[in-house]
């Protein structure tokens, strides 16, 4: 839980605070990530810390919140700018989505999300969970469903289109995860991940 006090704050300290939070847990993983190194890097107060997030679980939480808010921000404009056709935008999506991770200046801090605490991502309230029902989650699903263009799925309800969002990102999980763990080629990583949005789009059965 994040206190209403950090989300008050200016937005260069905010930034401050994110920054170095970011770097050190990017630098070790989760168990081995040091407070004390957070707020001597933030120039804050060890007490300001507790106020904000109250242990180091909320904070790496918020991490990962805050920058999966702004994948899923993509894959909305994506949508809008392919007219809520979903295949096409799902293929973008996972383009600059790869492109992102392993790009990114937060690379390090991706990888140990990966590979250390990967829960945070795909648990029952992980940010890529369906069942994850947070406010702006609710708020980002309802725009999705929105422009998504229902006439040519299968699909009979949003739900269901929801939970096949969420059946390929646990797939694509595993294809990135699969390469931080055995070093892949961006490259094959992409290829995979199309062949995986292709298969199940449109399954892997031939056409007769």
């Amino acid at each position: 839980m994040i206190s209403p006090t950090f989300q008050n704050l200016k937005e260069d300290k905010k930034d401050r605070i994110i920054d170095a939070a970011l770097a050190e847990f990017a630098a070790r993983p989760f168990n081995e990530a040091s407070i004390t190194n957070i707020v001597k890097n933030a120039d804050i107060s060890r007490g300001s810390f507790y106020q904000y997030f109250g242990n180091k679980e909320n904070i790496y939480k918020y991490l990962v919140s805050y920058l999966y808010t702004k994948h899923r921000e993509d894959l909305i404009h994506i949508l809008i700018e392919n007219d809520g056709e979903l295949y096409p935008s799902l293929l973008e999506f996972y383009d600059k989505y790869i492109d992102d991770l392993f790009n990114s200046k937060y690379f390090a801090f991706y990888k140990n999300t990966f590979r250390y605490v990967n829960h945070y991502l795909i648990g029952d309230e992980g940010v890529l969970s369906v069942q994850n029902q947070s406010t702006n989650r609710e708020e980002q699903r309802k725009q999705f469903m929105t422009i998504v263009k229902m006439d040519d799925l299968k699909a009979n309800s949003s739900q269901e289109v929801l939970e096949y969002i969420y059946f390929l990102v646990n797939t694509i999980h595993y294809m990135v995860l699969d390469g931080f763990v055995n070093n892949l080629p961006i490259n094959e990583i992409k290829d995979r991940s199309t062949r995986a949005v292709d298969w199940l789009y449109y399954g892997i059965k031939k056409d007769v």
